[in-house]
């Protein structure tokens, strides 16, 4: 019905199939259907009206747009049949996997301005929590002041659940540990918006007494995939299609760009559109949650995070994380500014000595080609997406 609806009422589609000489109806199958080429952001931004479905009323089109987290954001049309699956799979990966239902309170850190203010007032946070059952904080300024108002609010209002930014959520861990505080209990606590660390995943289970949940997913298409409680990490697959497109990465035989194709959204179609995740597709056939959802074994990150060096060599930015673990450095962001160089940054308070830079470079020297330097720089702060995410890793030169 897609390839249809696409051929019959959307321009770039009509004319993409004309150029490979097919019609929905010679799709047949899944290898069939990699006959029709890969979009891309830069694809949508210069066929953006095009895109458009020519039989849909202006008020069926709902505008939105993604943060921008590598780079400039994009925008897109979305409409209520894609609303409805949405909401759908928020509530299933949300509340359900964590025992709860939808409407049930939740504490949310959050960075994106469209969803949560900079801050509120009393009266804004009681109609809020009485209309949505939300308890909101913003995950750009977690001061301490912040986080203790906001442990209050949420001691106040005891939320089931807990949804956020994982180095956000990571950070209120932190701060409850330091001060010996505590969260009340919660059902679960739902990890969004950044990749996750294992050791991370199992620090905040620990401090906040409550298992956590991964989950993956872009405003463009909404919810692709949730973990359940045996660590597996379930498509989404009444919304998206999703592939993996091979590429050569180190240390990763199986990984691959992270192809999607959503169901649902019929007011601008996103066919076999690359979303700039890199995954690893899932070798686990039946999974003993019972749920028959196919799985990603692992999320890798975003193609931002991929360092490509002068000699062709591809370093995945888990690996610099996963080399930190040797170190007591709690804050830190390698930032590759060019084909040959690599700089650490480290906050002014926790900057580190001699000795201890030299065992840094010597570690990372056996994982990076011979002539790349990893040098080391102050910071008073790190920076972060337009959204307030934070990346550990990140990629600021032409690839």
């Amino acid at each position: 019905m897609l390839l249809e609806h696409a051929y019959l009422n959307v321009p770039y589609y009509r004319n993409l199939f004309k150029e490979i000489g097919a019609k929905p109806e010679d799709i047949r199958d899944f290898n069939d259907f990699k006959l029709i080429p890969i979009i891309t952001k830069d694809i949508i931004r210069k066929n953006f009206e095009d895109l458009m479905a020519l039989n849909l009323s202006k008020d069926e089109f709902l505008p939105n747009s993604t943060g921008g987290s590598d780079g400039e954001p994009l925008n897109f049309y979305q409409d209520r049949q894609f609303e409805n699956w949405a909401a759908a799979a928020r509530i299933r990966g949300w509340y359900n996997i964590a025992g709860c239902e939808d409407g049930d309170s939740c504490a949310v850190l959050w960075g994106a301005m469209r969803d949560v203010k900079e801050d509120y007032s009393l009266i804004e946070r009681v109609q809020i929590f009485f209309r949505d059952g939300l308890i909101p904080i913003n995950a750009f300024n977690l001061s301490n002041e912040r986080m203790l108002l906001f442990l209050k609010y949420c001691q106040l209002l005891r939320p089931k659940l807990l949804r956020g930014y994982v180095t956000a959520i990571r950070e209120l861990a932190a701060f409850i540990e330091e001060y010996k505080l505590n969260f009340p209990p919660l059902k679960g606590v739902i990890l969004c918006a950044e990749t996750v660390d294992p050791d991370v995943q199992v620090y905040i289970e620990r401090i906040l007494n409550a298992p956590a949940y991964n989950t993956y997913g872009g405003r463009e298409l909404s919810l692709i995939a949730m973990e359940c409680s045996e660590r597996n990490l379930h498509e989404v697959s009444e919304n998206n299609y999703i592939e993996f497109e091979k590429i050569d990465l180190t240390g990763y035989q199986e990984a691959g760009n992270i192809i999607v194709t959503n169901l649902n959204n019929y007011a601008m179609p996103f066919i076999r559109y690359r979303i700039g995740d890199i995954g690893i597709p899932g070798s686990v056939d039946c999974c003993n949650c019972g749920r028959g959802l196919p799985v990603i074994d692992k999320i890798i990150g975003r193609t931002t995070e991929v360092f490509v060096f002068y000699d062709g060599t591809k370093s995945v930015g888990e690996m610099f994380i996963h080399l930190m673990k040797d170190f007591d450095i709690k804050e830190y962001q390698f930032v590759q500014v060019s084909d040959a160089k690599v700089v650490l940054r480290i906050k002014t308070e926790d900057y580190i000595n001699e000795p201890l830079k030299k065992k840094i470079q010597f570690t990372y020297k056996k994982f990076l080609p011979e002539n790349v330097k990893l040098e080391f720089e102050r910071v008073d702060a790190f920076n972060k997406t337009v959204t307030g995410k934070f990346r550990f890793v990140y990629r600021n030169c032409p690839s």
